[in-house]
């Protein structure tokens, strides 16, 4: 071990530059980027309210009418990754990365679309056939668990479209090999909600290895039915949220989309023909890590140092599961920075008063990110946000962290969500710090949340984008890692210049510029903009309660490894997942209520297809029974979120009747949602949103069928014994079986 640390020290101090200018260097907030259109400029792709990336990636988009046609590339990608981290020793702190990526970008590209295309995408899987871990016998180091395999197969799942799971839709379970090329094609009902929604890789056995390399991007419905009155025959017209954000000159807002990636590479040191295969020994601080490494080594930071003779570097790469995605703390120590559209702490500059529309993309596999936004103040007489210079590893960085982005009453800036999951609230619901138990609030995102907000600055200084520490009750494993980090770390630095300071309370000023713009409006509705009333746009509205008594259940459980195997059981309902078997199966539009929990520690359900109303939490008490942390208007209780061993309960305060696809399921609370499988029918899973977790067994497969009591569901040509042949003059009539009313929904 001594030896392995003496090696680090010298190859990085044979090799250091001067990486503290460098790491100092401000890197700008870029957008995503965006597929060039064929037969325009690169421009003509972009929306309206936002400039694209510097990158330019592989592939193209056309629209002909309704029909958006991409091709989208997928390919190992060359490109580098800022690293605040001054003993960085490569130069200019940009760490050099091979990664899979959508494109060859730091981020996949903005995809937009509207409500009632087409869109077809063709996925070009163009990795390597030559790979590892798809071997019948893969190499003994890769440690792979059971159903972890295959590394370059792929495919594609749009994350929240309410669209077909069959065929070359949203179908998760096919298998795009390398080399090869398939043609996905989505269509994207008249009657979708707009919001934002994203696309990610999700072949089972390879989609924790692929989304924290990056395989991941935005897609965004945009809408554009203005309001109009109900009426006996449509008694809730469709209306997207997106034609009132605009000023009173009718200026959309600007915009601004937030991919939050957790990027684990990691640089390896390969030695030629190493017994066991490549992909066994990652660079650290303390020298080589690797599966038998001593926890000191396992708990320090990764670095890239450069090469020297007999000691080979590989680029930052994801290719090792256990290694570098499957640990509940992993991301807590091994030093790597949440990148927002592939930029570690960028900078983001706006005016003082302007109300810009904030998109929020989770696409880290693992790790909550608690968001909050803080008025920074001077460290020792620097203002180091001002001059986004900030250096260090996340814990060199502490504390001037803790001491210039501390979060209060008095520095919390308020985020106002108008939806959650893609899909528009009724109310706006405003995260900040609370006047209920004095808690700081904090827009808690998932693994596969989305959360749209407005913010405002009230006036020109700086300000940090934080994710925020959580408290130990919050962790998973008695603290030790998951749902958000052990200190807060800083994901952007934002600079308030010019513009127009706001004196008055900002959600007032808020809900007042609504009103002021939208003057088209009837005077209820627009009326109603002035205490947050969203409800004409939200495109859901409360399910009816399903018409039988069966509940249906998602238990996330991890057991201690079977006999004859080193790898836990990752189980839902207490089954592992088969690909060749269906777990369950229910009927097209019908409704369930489900129930949802946890054992051991936190999971995060999600479901395809279909989103689900959230009817309640509640929270196990010692004597065993279950008691609803909402009081009788769907707030939280007091006691709920100020006890010390509740803090959890936080981040489902707001959450009663909203409509969601993601979730978290926190031990020892109940989370009681409501669905109707409307329209759709074919087959399609449910799992942990933690995708080591979803890879490694915590998913099963569901089938929406015709008819529940038919045989074979009434799929295919199974057919009961025929009955005599009705004689033609008879007139009786013949009764649909198994069909509901639709749900109330614009």
């Amino acid at each position: 071990m001594r030896s392995a640390c003496l090696l680090v020290a010298a190859l990085v101090a044979a090799f250091a530059v001067n990486v503290t200018a460098a790491a100092q260097k401000v890197h700008p907030f870029e957008a995503p980027p965006v597929l060039v259109e064929e037969g325009a400029p690169a421009a003509a792709a972009v929306p309206l309210t936002a400039q694209p990336g510097p990158c330019r990636p592989q592939g193209m988009v056309s629209r002909n009418g309704p029909i958006v046609t991409a091709r989208l590339d997928f390919v190992r990608a060359h490109f580098t990754i800022n690293n605040p981290d001054p003993t960085d020793p490569q130069p200019n702190g940009d760490d050099p990365v091979e990664l899979r990526s959508y494109g060859g970008c730091k981020s996949g590209p903005l995809i937009n679309v509207r409500p009632g295309d087409t869109l077809r995408v063709n996925l070009v899987n163009k990795l390597n056939v030559d790979d590892p871990s798809c071997l019948e016998s893969p190499p003994s180091g890769l440690g792979l668990p059971p159903g972890v395999s295959c590394f370059n197969t792929t495919n594609l799942h749009t994350h929240g479209l309410h669209v077909s799971p069959a065929g070359n839709s949203d179908n998760v379970l096919l298998n795009i090999t390398p080399q090869t090329q398939f043609p996905y094609e989505v269509n994207i009902p008249a009657d979708h909600p707009a919001g934002t929604f994203w696309y990610h890789a999700h072949r089972h056995g390879s989609t924790a290895v692929q989304v924290a390399s990056g395989a991941s991007g935005v897609l965004v419905v945009r809408g554009n039915s203005p309001y109009t009155p109900p009426s006996p025959g449509n008694p809730r017209p469709i209306a997207d949220i997106d034609t009132i954000l605009h000023d009173v000159n009718g200026t959309p807002l600007p915009e601004q989309f937030f991919l939050f990636q957790q990027i684990a590479y990691a640089c390896f040191a390969n030695q030629p023909n190493q017994p066991g295969g490549p992909w066994q020994q990652i660079w650290t601080s303390q020298g080589l890590y690797n599966a038998s490494s001593s926890q000191a080594v396992q708990n320090a930071p990764w670095i890239c140092p450069l090469p020297t003779e007999g000691n080979p570097v590989s680029p930052g790469v994801v290719e090792n599961f256990s290694l570098q995605l499957d640990s509940p703390s992993i991301w807590d120590t091994n030093g790597r920075f949440t990148s927002i559209n592939g930029v570690v702490q960028p900078t983001i500059t706006l005016p003082a008063g302007q109300i810009q529309r904030w998109r929020f993309v989770h696409a880290g596999i693992h790790d909550t990110i608690n968001v909050q936004i803080v008025r920074a103040k001077p460290v020792r007489g620097n203002n180091l946000i001002a001059t986004s210079a900030l250096t260090g590893n996340r814990r060199e960085q502490l504390p001037d962290l803790l001491t210039t982005c501390l979060a209060s009453p008095d520095t919390l800036i308020p985020q106002f969500e108008i939806a959650s999951d893609g899909l528009t609230r009724t109310k706006l619901h405003q995260i900040h710090a609370s006047t209920t138990g004095g808690v700081m609030e904090s827009n808690y995102l998932q693994p596969g949340y989305r959360s749209d907000v407005l913010v405002v600055f009230p006036d020109e200084g700086d300000y940090c984008l934080l994710d925020q520490a959580a408290p130990a009750q919050e962790r998973a494993s008695n603290g030790a890692g998951g749902q958000g980090p052990s200190t807060p770390q800083l994901l952007a630095y934002v600079h308030v210049r010019g513009g127009t300071a706001v004196t008055t309370d900002l959600r007032v000023y808020v809900e007042q510029a609504l009103y002021d713009a939208n003057p088209q409006l009837p005077a209820a509705v627009r009326d109603g903009l002035k205490t947050g009333d969203l409800d004409p746009w939200a495109p859901f509205v409360a399910l009816a309660p399903p018409s039988g008594t069966d509940t249906q259940k998602a238990v996330f459980t991890i057991k201690g490894p079977p006999p004859g195997s080193n790898f836990p059981l990752f189980q839902v309902n207490g089954q592992s997942y088969d690909p060749d078997v269906v777990n369950i199966t229910r009927q097209v539009n019908t409704t369930d209520d489900w129930i949802l929990s946890a054992q051991g520690e936190p999971h995060i359900f999600h479901i395809h297809v279909n989103p689900f109303e959230v009817m309640d939490v509640t929270m196990t008490l010692q004597n065993g029974q279950q008691q609803s942390i909402y009081d009788k208007d769907g707030n939280c209780m007091p006691g709920i979120v100020s006890g010390d061993s509740q803090q959890l309960a936080n981040q489902y305060c707001g959450m009663r009747h909203t409509f969601r696809d993601t979730i978290f399921v926190e031990n020892n609370f109940q989370v009681h949602i409501r669905t109707r499988y409307d329209r759709y029918i074919g087959e399609y899973v449910l799992h942990c949103h933690i995708l080591d977790h979803e890879d490694a067994g915590m998913m099963l497969n569901v089938a929406i069928v015709p008819d529940v009591n038919q045989p074979g569901g009434g799929l295919g040509m199974k057919m009961r014994h025929r009955a005599p042949a009705t004689p033609v003059s008879d007139t009786s009539s013949h009764q649909m079986q198994g069909t509901m009313p639709m749900p109330a929904h614009k």
